[in-house]
C-alpha cells in the first residue's frame, strides 16, 4: 500500500505531549487548498496513489477548510480518510458535515484515541462521533499510539484497553502507530505501509 499523508495544519484543540508535530490550541493556519492540490497530485503522479490522509492538528476544527481540499480532489479514484480527535461528537451539526463531506468522496473516518488522548475528551462524545460516521455510511477505523513493539508498558496497556471499550462488532479495524513511526500494525496482523508525508510548512 502507498498513499499520501498531508499535515495541513498544527493547531489543534488538545495538547498531547507525544504529538510529533508539536499541534497546539495557540498554533494558527491551515495549508493553502491551491498548495493542497499541487503536492497532492505529484506525490500521486510520483506512485503514492491508493489512499489520501488529511490530518493536523485537528482538521475539523475548520470544516470549511476540509471541504476546499475535497473538492480538489474529487474527481480522483482514491479513497480519501480524515485523521480527527472526535471532539465534535456531540455537535449535531457534524452529522450534516459527513454527510456533505461524504458527498465530495470522503471514504471514513480515522479517530485516533488512546492513553495520551484521554485525558483530553470523555467516552461518550467519543461514541456519539463513531454513531455520526457510522450513520453517514462511513469506513472507521479506530488509531492509536504505542510507545513499544511488544506492549510492554503501562501507557500501551491502557490504550488497549481504552480502544477495546470502543470496539463493536460494526466497526473492529483498529491500527496502531508507534511514537517514533517505526512500525505500524493492524489489529492482529503486520504489513509495511510506504507513505509519502506532506508538511504544512507554515509551523508558527
Amino acid at each position: 500500500m502507498k498513499g499520501v499523508r498531508v499535515i495541513v495544519t498544527y493547531q489543534c484543540n488538545f495538547l498531547c505531549h507525544h504529538c510529533k508535530f508539536r499541534c497546539a490550541p495557540y498554533k494558527r493556519g491551515f495549508m493553502n487548498q491551491d498548495e493542497f492540490e499541487d503536492r497532492v497530485f505529484e506525490a500521486i503522479k510520483e506512485g503514492y496513489n491508493n489512499y489520501i490522509i488529511i490530518e493536523g492538528g485537528e482538521v475539523f476544527l475548520n470544516p470549511s477548510m476540509l471541504f476546499r481540499y475535497l473538492k480538489k480532489v474529487k474527481d480522483i479514484d482514491i479513497k480519501k480518510y480524515v485523521i480527527t480527535n472526535g471532539f465534535w461528537g456531540n455537535l449535531d451539526i457534524y452529522f450534516r458535515i459527513l454527510k456533505d463531506l461524504k458527498g465530495l468522496g470522503l471514504s471514513g473516518i480515522i479517530l485516533e484515541y488512546d492513553y495520551f488522548h484521554k485525558p483530553f475528551i470523555d467516552e461518550d462524545k467519543l461514541k456519539d462521533a463513531i454513531d455520526k460516521v457510522l450513520k453517514n455510511d462511513l469506513e472507521l477505523i479506530l488509531k492509536g499510539i504505542l510507545l513499544t513493539d511488544d506492549i510492554s508498558t503501562y501507557e500501551d496497556i491502557e490504550t488497549l484497553k481504552e480502544i477495546k471499550k470502543l470496539m463493536d462488532k460494526k466497526n473492529n479495524k483498529v491500527i496502531f502507530e508507534s511514537i517514533e513511526a517505526k512500525f505500524k500494525t493492524e489489529i492482529y496482523k503486520r504489513w509495511t505501509v510506504d507513505e509519502k508525508l506532506i508538511l504544512f510548512k507554515n509551523n508558527a
